[in-house]
This record gives C-alpha cells, sequence and structure tokens, in this order.
C-alpha cells in the first residue's frame, strides 16, 4: 500500500494523521501546510531514506520544486526507473516527541505491539515495549512503564501528557490490527506526540498470509492432571544404576495404589513386579513409563483401553535425536482418547501433597507451595538438590521434557486449582503457544517467576538441541512477560527463594560495613526499600549495641560482635512491625563464632531471617550445620538478593 493510501485507511479506524498531499511526478500541487517533507511514493523504494527519496523542513512550493527534482535525480542514480504508478506525497512537519508504533506477527507470540522512542533513533536506543492485540489497559500501561520514555507521561519537566493518550492510541492499532487479519507488519515511525494527541507522520503497511492464531486452541475438558489414584511405574528395575530403580525407590511413601512392572518379573522393595500391564486388574489413572523408545508406543496402547489420564514418559530418544513421528504419534493418540502426557525425555513429576515422588532427583524433598515447571530435566535435579539443603519445600514438580502434549499454558491452568500450590517457578528453553502462555499468566491467581534460558543465538541453538523447541525473541519475550504479570528471574536459583507475599521494606544486621553497602546496592537495584528506623527504634538499639554503631539500617553492629550481639539485636528488630525481611550478614572476623550465630536462625523470630555467610573455611561449619537442618542461606550478595 503507498503512504498516502495507508493514511486514507488509518483515518477511517480514527488516527490523527498529520496534513498530507499526494500527487504525480509532473505535477504542481496546492500545499498550505508548510513547512513539509516530501517522501516519494513507489513500490520500488522500500527504504526511501537510502534512496535519497526524503527532503525535510521545506518551507514554500519553490523549495518543494527542486526537491521534487533532487529527490527523481537521486533515485535514477541509484538505477530505479519512476514511471507514471509513482507519486510524490507530502506531509506536514509536526513538532512534538516522536514515537514509534509498530506492528509484527511473530512466529511464538502471534500479533504484537512495538511501543517506545521513535524516530531516527529507535535502532540506536531500542527503548521500546511489547504489548499483546489481547492486552488490557492496565497491562498496556503496565508495559509502556517498562520503557525510558514513558517518562514523558509522568510529567517531566513541562510535558503535561498522560499515559492514557498512549493507552488509548494502542487500543486504536489493536483493533486495526484484528479488523485486518492480513497486516503482518506496520511501522509508525514517527508518531508525534503532540497536545492534540499522537499523530502519525509517516507509515508503512505490509500485508501477508498471517501466522496462525493458536489463542483458544487447547484442548477442552482434560482430566486433571495433579488427581492420581492408581499409578503404574513401567520399568521398574532392581537394578539400582537404573532409572527405573531410582523413581520406584521414591515412590515408596505414596498412600494411593502403586503397581510395578517389568517384564522380568520378580519383587522389588516388598512389591510384586509383573511382568505385563495387563496383569493388573481395574483402571490405570497415572503411568510412568521408563523403557527403550522403541517400546513405548505399544505401551501406551496397552494402557488406554485401562482408562488412562496421565501419562509421564521418562524414555528418551524422541524428537531431540530426531525422531519426530513418534512424538507426534504420542500427540495423536493423547489427543484422540484424551489423556495427559509429560515428557518424553523428561525427570518425572512430584505431588508434595499426595508424597508421590516419581522423579528420578533426590529424595526427601519438604512439603511446601511453591510449584517448579522445567523444561531441562538436568536443571530441575540441581534445584532440587538446591531446594534440599536449603529446606525449600514444593507442592509440584514437572519435568517438562519434550512437551509433546501438556504445555506451560495448561499446566499453569491447572496450577490454578490447585490449593497447595500459591506460586509458580518456570524454567522455560521455548515456548510452542505464546498467545494461550501469555493468556495463561494474565488471568493466574498465582505469583509467576521465570527463567528463561535461549537468550544469545549459540544457546539458542543449543536448546534445540535438547528439547526440540525454538527460544524466540528473547527481549520481546522478556517485554510481554513482564506486561502480563509474571517476573522474570536473571538467576536461576531465584526460582527457589521467591517468598510468597511481596518483600518491599528489608532490614540489614552485618559485623561489616563494606559488604553492608554492597548488598545494599544489589536491594535498591532490585526495586526494593531499606526499612527506615524510627527514633523509638534507634532508641532501641542504642540500648543493646556499642556506642558506634552505624545509628542507621544497614544495621552495623561492628566487627568484633560475639554471638550475644547478634541475639541483642534481633531481639529488638524483630519486634519491628515495618519490616519484612532481615539479612543476617556475617564476615569471618578473628572473633566471629559463625556457628553460633547461625544457630540463632533455629529460633522462631516471626519475620523471614536469611543467613548471608561470605567467606570461605572459616564459614564451612556454620554451613554445615545449615545444610543439615535444611535451613536457607546464601554464600554470595548477588544470590542473596536475586529472587526479590
Amino acid at each position: 500500500m503507498t503512504e498516502s493510501k495507508i493514511y486514507d485507511t488509518l483515518k477511517n479506524y480514527g488516527f490523527l494523521i498529520t496534513p498530507y498531499c499526494s500527487f504525480g511526478l509532473t505535477e504542481t500541487p496546492s500545499i498550505d501546510f508548510f513547512p513539509v517533507a516530501l517522501k516519494i511514493e513507489s513500490e520500488k523504494v522500500v527504504h526511501k531514506s537510502n534512496f535519497g527519496a526524503v527532503k525535510l523542513n521545506i518551507n514554500s512550493m519553490e523549495a518543494l520544486e527542486r526537491a521534487k527534482d533532487e529527490i527523481i535525480a537521486n533515485v535514477r542514480a541509484k538505477e530505479v526507473l519512476l514511471d507514471a504508478t509513482d507519486r510524490f506525497i507530502a506531509t506536514q512537519m509536526v513538532s512534538g516527541i516522536e514515537l514509534y508504533v509498530g506492528l509484527v506477527d511473530d512466529d511464538i507470540f502471534g500479533k504484537t505491539i512495538v511501543f517506545g522512542m521513535g524516530g531516527v533513533f529507535l535502532e540506536l536506543y531500542k527503548d521500546v515495549c511489547y504489548i499483546d492485540i489481547y492486552a488490557d489497559e492496565v497491562e498496556i500501561q503496565r508495559a509502556i512503564g517498562l520503557t525510558k520514555i514513558s517518562k514523558v507521561f509522568e510529567g517531566f519537566r513541562s510535558f503535561d501528557f498522560t499515559i492514557d493518550t498512549a493507552v488509548a492510541f494502542i487500543r486504536r492499532v489493536q483493533n486495526f490490527a484484528k479488523a485486518n487479519p492480513d497486516i503482518i507488519e506496520l511501522d509508525f515511525n514517527p508518531v508525534i506526540l503532540t497536545k492534540e494527541g499522537l499523530k502519525i507522520a509517516d507509515a508503512r503497511i505490509k500485508k501477508g498470509e498471517p501466522k496462525l492464531e493458536k489463542l483458544g486452541t487447547l484442548r477442552e475438558n482434560r482430566p486433571p492432571f495433579f488427581t492420581n489414584q492408581r499409578v503404574v511405574l513401567i520399568g521398574a528395575s532392581s537394578d539400582p544404576t537404573k532409572v527405573g530403580y531410582s523413581i520406584a525407590k521414591n515412590s515408596l511413601k505414596y498412600g494411593g495404589e502403586l503397581f510395578f512392572v517389568n517384564a522380568k518379573g520378580g519383587e522389588l522393595f516388598g512389591k510384586k513386579l509383573y511382568t505385563s500391564i495387563a496383569h493388573i486388574e481395574g483402571d490405570i489413572d497415572t503411568a510412568v513409563i521408563m523403557i527403550p523408545s522403541n517400546t513405548v508406543i505399544e505401551s501406551i496402547k496397552e494402557l488406554i483401553p485401562r482408562n488412562l489420564r496421565n501419562l509421564i514418559i521418562i524414555s528418551a530418544g524422541f524428537k531431540e535425536t530426531g525422531d519426530n513421528e513418534s512424538e507426534q504419534l504420542i500427540a495423536t493418540l493423547s489427543n484422540e482418547h484424551n489423556f495427559n502426557v509429560i515428557g518424553p525425555n523428561c525427570l518425572g513429576y512430584l505431588n508434595g501433597a499426595e508424597n508421590l515422588n516419581l522423579t528420578f532427583g533426590i529424595d526427601g524433598l519438604k512439603n511446601g507451595n511453591l510449584a517448579l515447571l522445567s523444561q531441562s530435566g538436568a536443571v530441575l535435579s540441581a534445584l532440587m538438590d538446591k531446594a534440599y539443603d536449603a529446606g525449600v519445600g514444593f507442592s509440584h514438580l514437572v519435568s517438562c521434557g519434550n512437551m509433546v502434549d501438556l504445555d506451560f499454558a495448561e499446566m499453569i491452568d491447572m496450577l490454578n486449582r490447585e490449593e497447595t500450590c500459591k506460586s509458580i517457578s518456570i524454567y522455560a528453553e521455548g515456548i510452542q503457544n505464546g498467545k494461550e502462555f501469555l493468556r495463561a499468566i494474565r488471568k493466574s491467581q498465582k505469583k509467576i517467576y521465570i527463567f528463561k534460558t535461549g537468550k544469545s543465538a549459540q544457546s539458542k541453538k543449543a536448546a534445540f538441541s535438547h528439547t526440540g523447541n525454538l527460544s524466540g525473541n528473547y527481549a520481546m519475550f522478556k517485554g510481554l512477560i513482564e506486561s502480563v504479570g509474571a517476573k522474570i528471574e536473571e538467576n536461576i536459583e531465584a526460582l527457589l527463594f521467591n517468598p510468597s507475599n511481596e518483600v518491599n521494606n528489608i532490614l540489614i544486621v552485618t559485623n561489616a560495613g563494606g559488604p553492608a553497602t554492597i548488598l545494599t546496592d544489589y536491594i535498591i537495584d532490585q526495586g526494593k526499600t531499606l526499612y527506615t528506623l524510627s527514633k523509638d527504634e534507634l532508641d532501641a538499639l542504642n540500648e543493646v549495641l556499642p556506642s558506634n554503631w552505624s545509628k542507621n539500617n544497614p544495621v552495623d553492629i561492628i566487627g568484633d560482635a560475639m554471638a550475644n550481639r547478634y541475639e541483642k539485636t534481633l531481639d529488638v528488630v524483630s519486634k519491628f512491625e515495618g519490616v519484612d525481611l532481615i539479612y543476617l550478614l556475617v564476615t569471618p572476623q578473628c572473633m566471629t563464632d559463625t556457628l553460633a550465630i547461625v544457630q540463632l536462625c533455629e529460633r522462631d523470630w516471626g519475620k523471614k531471617i536469611y543467613p548471608i555467610l561470605l567467606g570461605g573455611h572459616e564459614m564451612e561449619e556454620a554451613k554445615n550445620y545449615l545444610r543439615s537442618r535444611q535451613k536457607l542461606f546464601f554464600k554470595t550478595l548477588q544470590s542473596a538478593t536475586s529472587f526479590l
């Protein structure tokens, strides 16, 4: 579409357009809205500035005629022959703040709006945000707030614009995109922010075949995955080196009906090893498959007549090794017979409330209120091990593997119906259905935290070879996820330590000022605040601390602090009602009894208290003590604040 035709269309949708006039190459137009920008209108010239086909700040008809001749000469110099189908367009140059609004049809997230700083600095600064075409006004405002240019809507200097102006414009773009599904790319640059509103000063639109719209494509009436009653382990093994042995051992605490299957028969952990699924009477609602990949399909077909609802395929050797056909067959069977599948190529599944551990990760994890979903079994195993040491408990663990069936969106939906789950952490390598993923997060009643890999070209390649999933554009992923209300984590261990309630006011108790200052910077960088001590609170601390303590937060109780000084300090600060979290920062001085200090964490202070133990050998005894009691602690300042 030529620029003038685009403007004609946009005006019908209520967009404000700067005054313009389209005319033939040899025509002399009648223009009364100087100064103007003069541009060629030709399908042969896409990026006009590259052809010298744009002239700015034209203030008279004489200057306009000269500019016409110069543009024609510049285009011809590029060996482009203009003809009667080509035209000029003159647009009024309007003063104001230059913004950018675009639309892309992404492979993962579909139609997505891009908004931010416009003009010639668009690609230099890349100060943009990403907005789903189904975003509501709150989500749009949240997205715009992620940009630096958003400050113009907050009373910056003499600017008196409100964000409502930008939101209304974005809503209009959303409606325009929905009404014209054949628009696959759109560029409004610049859009001028004026007192009359946002005015489009330049526009390009590309039409074509839209990518498949995936919103509303999830299977309806799925059985709930997290309800398990009769569980069968196919491939349970008496060989301690086999996955089938580890999962069978981990499953023993389950209180429901549990069956082991191995073609060799025998006994395992005092339970019969059935030689065939056929020998087990009654329905089988949940099955774990741990057998060679070439026998998996046969076992699934045996399970289907037994009213199978949930299937966990541990076995590897599918899409990640090039066997797409078998995975597609599993997906087809799952859809036709309405059972859920996680995997293949996964670590397994854990339901804390049911004491059901169907993973070959560490056993003995605490029950808690955090659900953790991971596309990598190795990453999940490492996080489970870390959680064991730190005493972090889980409501659910799901190793997603190749995600042949259940995806993140469906698992989020199901977890929202689980009372034991209060928050959801996700380790993601690639997203298959971006629109549904956004929809699920948008509607989630549980807080969601996400760590995304695949930021660089190299790691994208690694993710594909590992799970067969595309990683997509990370900037778009991060922007969209943050705009719908989830939190993007930059440290993978932060997936474990997110508090159920938001932390705002933090207090630091330390025996060293320098590390406490660095810790303060990390806290501020995470958008949190240090608790401000009142006069009464200062007086209370003066009663128990040396006269040379910091008289501020961080509460520096001086390097010679022994355990009794830490104890007296905690006894005072734990009563401060406005404190959400206390960091207990310990550095190794020659007189520091670190073990006695961390033993104070055994007491219930009525506050979250997180020890930070900086140092090496001198801290090992205290660290081992906390590990043995599954008490959370941190070894670095950055990791201690990564979850905030």
